[in-house]
């Protein structure tokens, strides 16, 4: 006889972090898992290190299915998760975990406790919050402003809340129902290929919701305290999330929307608000601590480059095309 389906599958891509990874699976091999069939599925995107003798001595503890996926062009991750889902065999439930994730031990009974909750959803996340890898933290990295789109944080709060319109759950901690493939639904090959695969299923008609049951750590890379990376990190957050609500075009996406029915005035919009956070860019360097004028310099950055890529996008584009609403008119 065939093994029985999972309930939960969780999707690890990893590459070269087996410390990390084993850190990670101690979380869930540890976990409460009393009545629910659960499964992980290790896939090493490129990596040369034990990541395979890492996740396989694990087997005995928790239902393990290791896979190498060589391929590593444009963003490694992508290819590494549509690696999993083609393997096939998956849960009702999907659960997409980083390697540097440390889920508590009640987030399997968390899991599934919001699903039962909300059968007619089909998109979920739980609370995330941040593990620093020491007790020397910058005073700019535990500023609340950062917390999310830097450190990839999420307050859920103490009661559900629906995933916001236009807006994604974090990539490192979410999870969805496996019925959304159905129609092959795989991920992109672009950087915030997560929040590209759930604005399309809301697209699609599916919605979300966040419940506080599901708690993991973040545990923090030390490289991510280095002023370079996060500056780099600032620069390519904005361009991605620019050209995320852009592109392709979706109704439900308020920036699309905007730049479809008023192309001229969504034009405007952005070069006024490019110069405003240029401004406050130049105006960070008055802050009287070092700490809070790295913070808004961050910000500034991020801002000033979404606000550019949604015009480089916008003149790309059919969709937000000048002459298609002149015509219209």
């Amino acid at each position: 006889m065939s093994e029985p389906r999972p309930d939960i599958s969780v999707i690890i891509s990893t590459q070269n972090r087996s410390e990390s990874l084993k850190v990670t699976l101690e979380c869930l091999a540890s976990a409460n898992r009393d009545g629910i069939r659960a499964e992980v599925i290790v896939v090493d995107n490129g990596g040369s290190d034990n990541t395979e003798e890492v996740a396989t001595s694990f087997s005995r503890r928790i239902a393990v299915r290791y896979f190498y996926e060589p391929t590593t062009s444009g963003y490694g991750k992508v290819h590494a998760l549509n690696r999993a889902l083609d393997a096939g065999g998956l849960g009702e439930i999907v659960a997409v975990l980083d390697d540097d994730m440390s889920p508590h031990s009640d987030w399997f009974q968390g899991v599934m406790a919001i699903g039962k909750r909300w059968p007619d959803k089909d998109l979920f996340a739980g609370k995330t919050y941040i593990i620093w890898p020491s007790d020397d933290v910058p005073g700019w990295a535990k500023k609340h402003s950062l917390e999310s789109w830097v450190f990839s944080s999420f307050n859920v709060g103490d009661s559900d809340s629906p995933l916001e319109t236009g807006k994604w759950f974090s990539g490192n901690h979410f999870w969805f129902r496996s019925r959304v493939l159905i129609d092959g639904k795989r991920f992109k090959n672009i950087w915030v290929t997560e929040g590209d695969f759930q604005l399309d299923l809301v697209e699609l008609g599916f919605g979300g919701v966040a419940g506080p049951d599901a708690v993991a750590g973040h545990r923090i890379q030390p490289a991510l305290l280095q002023r370079k990376v996060v500056l780099e990190r600032a620069r390519k957050s904005g361009a991605s999330y620019g050209a995320l609500r852009l592109q392709p075009y979706r109704n439900h996406v308020k920036q699309s929307r905007l730049f479809h029915e008023h192309p001229w005035g969504a034009r405007l919009f952005c070069i006024l608000n490019y110069f405003r956070w240029r401004l406050l860019y130049l105006a960070s360097y008055l802050y009287p601590s070092d700490d809070s004028r790295f913070e808004h310099r961050l910000i500034a950055l991020e801002r000033m480059t979404g606000h550019l890529e949604y015009l480089r996008v916008a003149n790309q584009l059919d969709d937000y095309s000048l002459r298609r609403r002149s015509r219209a008119d």
